[in-house]
């Protein structure tokens, strides 16, 4: 645990790291990037924090920096499906999406982007229900209750939320194509 000069000076060099980031720009990059690995530690840290010094650093970011881990999420889980990574790196990736999602835009339908976490918790032979709940401990109330509650269905497929896997020659990747 840091103390709250410390947890200040790490949220404070986090700002100055994400204020270049485009996440259009981020999104391209090869996986695993540089970038990647950064966000990584950054949710590492984020994990290890009080729930104080969480708020703290969710309050310090603004909506497009905390988008940055909603592709990191998606980038990580990726990887931890391409590389049969295990437990943690899918909860951190499932943990960027709770920071991303901190503040929910009223039309924003998150349970589109978890159904990605949600097939790949199954593929690695993680439950669900328990991923998420971990995960939901790390998110806003409103957040907290989706994932929880979506953590524990059994209808979820990538084809029912929009997306499809694609096999490419670096291993899977995950499309959305919403019809």
């Amino acid at each position: 645990m840091q103390n709250g000069t410390e947890f200040t000076a790490f949220v404070e060099d986090v700002v100055r790291f994400l204020e270049g980031k485009k996440s259009v720009e981020y999104y391209q990059e090869p996986l695993p990037s540089p970038t990647d690995e950064e966000m990584a530690g950054i949710v590492g840290r984020f994990v290890a924090a009080t729930p104080e010094q969480r708020e703290q650093f969710l309050r310090s970011l603004t909506n497009r920096q905390r988008a940055l881990f909603g592709i990191y999420g998606h980038r990580a889980a990726t990887l931890a499906v391409r590389q049969k990574l295990g437990r943690q790196a899918l909860l951190y990736a499932l943990v960027g999406a709770a920071i991303a999602n901190y503040q929910i835009p009223q039309k924003r339908r998150v349970e589109l982007a978890l159904a990605v976490y949600h097939h790949c918790a199954r593929v690695l032979g993680f439950h669900p229900a328990e991923l998420f709940a971990a995960a939901a401990e790390y998110a806003s109330p409103e957040m907290a209750e989706m994932m929880r509650s979506f953590g524990k269905r059994g209808d979820v497929t990538l084809s029912k939320f929009g997306w499809r896997e694609l096999k490419t020659p670096d291993g899977v990747r995950f499309k959305f194509e919403w019809k």
